[in-house]
């Protein structure tokens, strides 16, 4: 399948969803809907706005670019199979460009969108024809995820005492961006930063004992996850008695994810597992991942979150306890599951559990 057959099998999809709800077009105005619906295009200029700088309108009969003057021509040429979409374009200086360019395209009343502020009511629904990849997704998402785990653990392994957070995050985003992958999440912890702060933004505090690199970076719209851990001296055994627990959390939360089970359903063994861990309220203190792909948690993994997993998904559980944090990102295959973040270069044991056996990323001692 080639870039133009995916879009073709996508707007098929998008187009079935629109007969299903009577709907006579949809707008995908936020930059990941707009990489899902071209093959891995990005409509990014600020990366942390939801909406890009080109949006994609799909009715039963066509299928269009609408952009400024000043984005038209690179989205074509850099960004999408220029043939799939029909161009429609305004000055960048007209302040109600985008409205107008879509009224001309069609009754909005009659229309959804993914954003709101283009006129079509929001249908959040439409997300879900995002979730289930197909094969060419599949290869970029492997792709994704060994140059994304090589990028922390080069970043990880380079690092030092006296080193600061800070050095370790910009590592870590030199080594995303030369793989050309946006660190859209990049936390590093030293020492006693890394019981404090379950999400923690680097600061300049500067490296004694050990540290926690954690990065979710994004290539042509599909996210992946990863932490690891690093010690300096010998870990206390404590330390290395409660990481094997998260590990051994994670392969439960891993080895459950399997198509036909509810999100919920896994995150419930993983709770499970807190508790034979002898940590039963650690769980709270942060949230265990869930759904990824077109964005960073497409769905969170709560108690009531009943989405049922199916082949070709991708989940990145992140369970953590006080001092210690285990996480990667995997595919759901028809064979069981498919961790694509981890490496060959990286420390690892292997864990046993009644569900099986699974290889975890150990602490790195250097």
């Amino acid at each position: 399948m080639n870039r133009r057959e995916e879009t073709a099998a996508k707007l098929w999809a998008v187009r079935s969803w629109l007969d299903e709800r009577s709907l006579e077009g949809v707008l995908f105005a936020s930059a990941a809907n707009f990489a899902w619906l071209s093959a891995g295009g990005q409509s990014h200029v600020a990366i942390a706005e939801p909406a890009g700088v080109g949006y994609l309108l799909v009715t039963s009969a066509e299928s269009y670019l609408l952009t400024t003057n000043i984005e038209l021509r690179r989205l074509q040429e850099e960004e999408i199979e220029a043939k799939d979409f029909v161009p429609v374009e305004w000055p960048w200086h007209e302040p109600d460009g985008a409205r107008k360019a879509l009224e001309s395209l069609g009754d909005t009343t009659k229309m959804a969108a993914d954003l709101s502020g283009f006129g079509p009511r929001v249908t959040p629904d439409i997300g879900a024809l995002r979730y289930t990849l197909l094969e060419p997704e599949i290869e970029r998402y492997r792709s994704l995820g060994r140059d994304c785990g090589a990028a922390l653990e080069t970043a990880c392994r380079a690092a030092s005492p006296g080193d600061s957070e800070l050095d370790v995050a910009a590592r870590t985003a030199h080594e995303c961006m030369k793989r050309d992958i946006q660190a859209v999440v990049n936390l590093v912890a030293a020492d006693e930063r890394i019981a404090l702060r379950r999400h923690p933004l680097p600061t300049t505090k500067r490296i004694r004992k050990g540290l926690m690199g954690v990065v979710t970076g994004r290539r042509q719209g599909l996210h992946a996850s990863l932490t690891r851990m690093v010690s300096f001296e010998e870990p206390d055994a404590e330390l290395v008695s409660r990481h094997r627990a998260v590990a051994r959390i994670d392969a439960r939360l891993i080895l459950e994810s399997q198509s036909g089970n509810r999100l919920n359903a896994v995150l419930g063994s993983g709770l499970d597992q807190y508790a034979e861990e002898g940590f039963p309220g650690e769980w709270k203190l942060h949230h265990q991942g869930g759904l990824t792909g077109y964005g960073g948690r497409e769905i969170f993994a709560t108690p009531r979150a009943e989405h049922r997993l199916e082949a070709n998904q991708v989940v990145a559980w992140n369970p953590s306890i006080t001092r210690v944090k285990s996480e990667d990102t995997l595919l759901i295959g028809t064979r069981g599951p498919e961790v694509l973040t981890e490496s060959d270069s990286w420390p690892l044991h292997t864990v046993h559990l009644p569900a099986g056996e699974m290889p975890r990323p150990a602490i790195l001692e250097k």
